[in-house]
């Protein structure tokens, strides 16, 4: 079985386990939402139960799975660029055993300059390179700055939702919804999807 196929058998079964997780999520939350941890004691919905155990593992798995399917698909004979998809894999186990024990704002501070330089830096790369793309690919790349910029308004609503409660000048002061977050980030993903799409069509 050659690279191509391989990618193809690992990124469907990722995808599967990332749609199970979904689902499982919702109906998870739904049970979650009406139940005390009490009340789930002993039950597949616990926290050691087998149900909330599995759905942990589904979105990660299922990602890291679809995403080495995809470096595999796309990689020539030989190569081994399809080992960075264990940096992502990695970088979440490491991070979802990070459990800070106060509030750092030099932190968020880098971390927001860092987001900040970064789209920043896509930008420039979108002046320098949109211009090689024509029709479809060109409306694609455009789409895909539009996907960027709605990515970093969920940055700059994150900071605020996170960042005011703990600033005490600030504490009273109105901050973006939840909802408000999940609208923009979604709204950026799907345009990045949709512009990489046309724009990989355009280029074909």
């Amino acid at each position: 079985m050659n690279r191509q196929k391989i990618g193809q058998v690992m990124f469907w079964p990722g995808v599967v386990f990332v749609i199970v997780f979904y689902i499982l999520l919702w109906i998870g939350n739904s049970v979650h939402r009406i139940n005390t941890p009490a009340d789930l004691s002993g039950t597949a919905w616990a926290a050691d139960g087998f149900l909330f155990i599995l759905r942990g593992w589904l979105g990660p798995l299922g990602a890291f799975i679809a995403l080495i399917g995809a470096l595999l698909y796309s990689g020539k004979k030989g190569s081994l660029y399809w080992l960075w998809g264990f940096v992502p894999f990695i970088a979440l186990l490491l991070l979802m055993t990070w459990t800070p024990s106060h509030y750092n704002p030099v932190l968020y501070g880098i971390g927001g300059g860092i987001i900040t330089f970064s789209y920043l830096g896509v930008l420039w790369a979108w002046i320098k390179t949109h211009t090689s793309y024509e029709r479809i690919a060109k409306t694609g790349k455009h789409i895909q700055l539009l996907g960027y910029s709605f990515l970093f308004i969920t940055a700059l609503f994150l900071c605020l939702y996170i960042g005011q409660p703990n600033i005490p000048g600030l504490a009273d002061q109105p901050s973006p919804s939840g909802e408000s977050i999940l609208v923009s980030f979604s709204v950026g993903w799907v345009l990045l999807s949709v512009g990489h799409y046309l724009a990989g069509k355009g280029q074909k």
